[in-house]
Protein backbone atom coordinates (compact mmCIF):
# COMPACT_ATOMS: atom_id res chain seq x y z
CA UNK A 1 0.00 0.00 0.00
CA UNK A 2 0.86 3.05 -1.19
CA UNK A 3 0.35 6.39 1.49
CA UNK A 4 0.12 10.29 0.05
CA UNK A 5 -0.83 12.91 2.20
CA UNK A 6 -2.82 14.46 -0.64
CA UNK A 7 -4.69 11.14 -1.88
CA UNK A 8 -5.90 8.37 0.35
CA UNK A 9 -4.40 4.74 0.15
CA UNK A 10 -4.05 3.25 -2.93
CA UNK A 11 -3.91 -0.80 -2.71
CA UNK A 12 -1.48 -2.70 -5.29
CA UNK A 13 -3.04 -5.71 -6.70
CA UNK A 14 -0.55 -6.84 -8.50
CA UNK A 15 3.63 -6.24 -8.56
CA UNK A 16 3.22 -6.57 -12.66
CA UNK A 17 4.17 -3.16 -14.35
CA UNK A 18 1.26 -2.32 -16.35
CA UNK A 19 -1.26 -2.92 -13.93
CA UNK A 20 0.57 -0.33 -11.73
CA UNK A 21 0.49 2.05 -14.36
CA UNK A 22 -2.83 1.91 -15.12
CA UNK A 23 -3.45 2.24 -11.43
CA UNK A 24 -2.28 6.13 -12.21
CA UNK A 25 -2.91 6.44 -15.77
CA UNK A 26 -5.86 4.25 -16.57
CA UNK A 27 -8.64 6.31 -16.94
CA UNK A 28 -9.59 9.10 -20.05
CA UNK A 29 -9.28 12.20 -17.42
CA UNK A 30 -5.65 11.44 -16.06
CA UNK A 31 -4.47 11.13 -19.69
CA UNK A 32 -6.59 14.20 -20.67
CA UNK A 33 -4.36 16.55 -17.89
CA UNK A 34 -1.30 14.71 -18.99
CA UNK A 35 -1.99 15.70 -22.75
CA UNK A 36 -3.01 19.44 -22.14
CA UNK A 37 0.44 19.92 -19.45
CA UNK A 38 2.81 18.53 -22.07
CA UNK A 39 1.53 19.64 -25.14
CA UNK A 40 -0.36 22.94 -24.20
CA UNK A 41 -0.25 26.16 -22.21
CA UNK A 42 -3.13 24.96 -19.69
CA UNK A 43 -1.21 24.87 -16.15
CA UNK A 44 -4.70 26.23 -13.95
CA UNK A 45 -7.48 24.25 -12.59
CA UNK A 46 -9.83 26.45 -14.29
CA UNK A 47 -7.91 25.40 -17.76
CA UNK A 48 -8.56 22.14 -17.39
CA UNK A 49 -12.07 22.31 -16.28
CA UNK A 50 -12.63 24.71 -19.76
CA UNK A 51 -10.86 22.02 -21.74
CA UNK A 52 -14.07 21.07 -23.32
CA UNK A 53 -14.02 17.34 -22.25
CA UNK A 54 -16.64 17.80 -19.71
CA UNK A 55 -13.99 16.82 -16.26
CA UNK A 56 -16.53 17.79 -12.64
CA UNK A 57 -14.38 19.76 -10.43
CA UNK A 58 -14.53 16.79 -8.07
CA UNK A 59 -13.42 14.58 -10.72
CA UNK A 60 -10.15 16.75 -11.53
CA UNK A 61 -9.19 17.71 -7.71
CA UNK A 62 -8.66 13.91 -7.49
CA UNK A 63 -7.06 13.04 -10.81
CA UNK A 64 -4.54 15.98 -9.85
CA UNK A 65 -4.06 14.51 -6.43
CA UNK A 66 -3.37 11.47 -8.00
CA UNK A 67 -0.92 12.30 -10.06
CA UNK A 68 1.30 14.80 -7.81
CA UNK A 69 1.24 11.23 -5.46
CA UNK A 70 2.76 9.47 -7.96
CA UNK A 71 5.68 11.94 -9.03
CA UNK A 72 4.00 12.66 -12.25
CA UNK A 73 3.06 16.41 -11.93
CA UNK A 74 4.01 19.30 -9.08
CA UNK A 75 1.60 21.88 -7.87
CA UNK A 76 3.01 25.56 -6.73
CA UNK A 77 1.25 28.51 -6.03
CA UNK A 78 0.57 30.75 -9.12
CA UNK A 79 2.85 33.74 -9.49
CA UNK A 80 0.15 36.02 -10.18
CA UNK A 81 -2.25 35.32 -7.68
CA UNK A 82 -2.55 33.84 -4.30
CA UNK A 83 -5.44 31.13 -4.24
CA UNK A 84 -4.88 30.11 -7.08
CA UNK A 85 -2.09 27.00 -8.56
CA UNK A 86 0.02 26.11 -11.21
CA UNK A 87 0.14 22.84 -12.18
CA UNK A 88 3.28 21.09 -14.83
CA UNK A 89 4.75 17.79 -15.36
CA UNK A 90 7.78 16.72 -13.64
CA UNK A 91 10.46 14.41 -15.13
CA UNK A 92 8.49 11.40 -14.48
CA UNK A 93 5.22 13.23 -15.73
CA UNK A 94 8.06 14.12 -18.88
CA UNK A 95 9.25 10.78 -19.65
CA UNK A 96 5.72 9.49 -20.84
CA UNK A 97 6.12 11.26 -23.87
CA UNK A 98 7.37 8.65 -26.00
CA UNK A 99 4.02 6.66 -24.63
CA UNK A 100 1.88 9.32 -25.85
CA UNK A 101 2.88 9.89 -28.56
CA UNK A 102 2.39 6.58 -29.58
CA UNK A 103 -1.08 6.44 -28.28
CA UNK A 104 -1.51 9.66 -30.67
CA UNK A 105 -0.27 8.05 -33.32
CA UNK A 106 -2.21 4.93 -32.95
CA UNK A 107 -5.49 6.42 -32.60
CA UNK A 108 -5.45 8.58 -35.32
CA UNK A 109 -4.59 5.38 -37.70
CA UNK A 110 -7.00 2.98 -36.02
CA UNK A 111 -10.30 5.05 -34.88
CA UNK A 112 -11.88 6.67 -37.46
CA UNK A 113 -12.50 10.49 -37.22
CA UNK A 114 -9.76 10.89 -34.43
CA UNK A 115 -7.63 13.88 -35.00
CA UNK A 116 -4.58 15.76 -33.79
CA UNK A 117 -3.17 19.23 -34.32
CA UNK A 118 -2.07 19.56 -37.34
CA UNK A 119 1.52 20.57 -36.32
CA UNK A 120 1.56 18.26 -33.39
CA UNK A 121 0.26 15.30 -35.77
CA UNK A 122 3.74 16.37 -38.26
CA UNK A 123 6.00 16.54 -35.32
CA UNK A 124 4.89 13.09 -33.83
CA UNK A 125 5.46 11.29 -37.20
CA UNK A 126 8.28 13.55 -38.98
CA UNK A 127 10.26 15.26 -35.43
CA UNK A 128 9.74 12.64 -32.89
CA UNK A 129 13.11 12.96 -31.39
CA UNK A 130 12.47 16.75 -31.55
CA UNK A 131 9.42 16.65 -30.14
CA UNK A 132 10.42 14.75 -26.72
CA UNK A 133 13.39 17.01 -26.11
CA UNK A 134 10.80 19.70 -26.24
CA UNK A 135 8.50 18.06 -24.08
CA UNK A 136 11.56 17.50 -21.52
CA UNK A 137 12.17 21.16 -21.90
CA UNK A 138 8.60 21.99 -20.64
CA UNK A 139 8.14 23.52 -23.73
CA UNK A 140 4.58 24.87 -24.82
CA UNK A 141 3.53 22.99 -28.39
CA UNK A 142 0.20 24.63 -28.55
CA UNK A 143 -0.65 28.05 -27.28
CA UNK A 144 -4.24 28.52 -26.76
CA UNK A 145 -6.09 31.27 -26.26
CA UNK A 146 -6.75 30.32 -22.57
CA UNK A 147 -8.81 34.20 -22.02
Amino acid sequence: MTKCSTHPTVTRRSPCALANGLEILGDRWTLLIIRDLMFTNRREFRHFLAAGEGISTNILTDRLQRLQCAGVISKRPHPDHGKKFVYELTGVGRALAPTVIEFGLWAVRSIDGSLLPPVLLDMMENQRDELIEKVARGDCLLELDLG
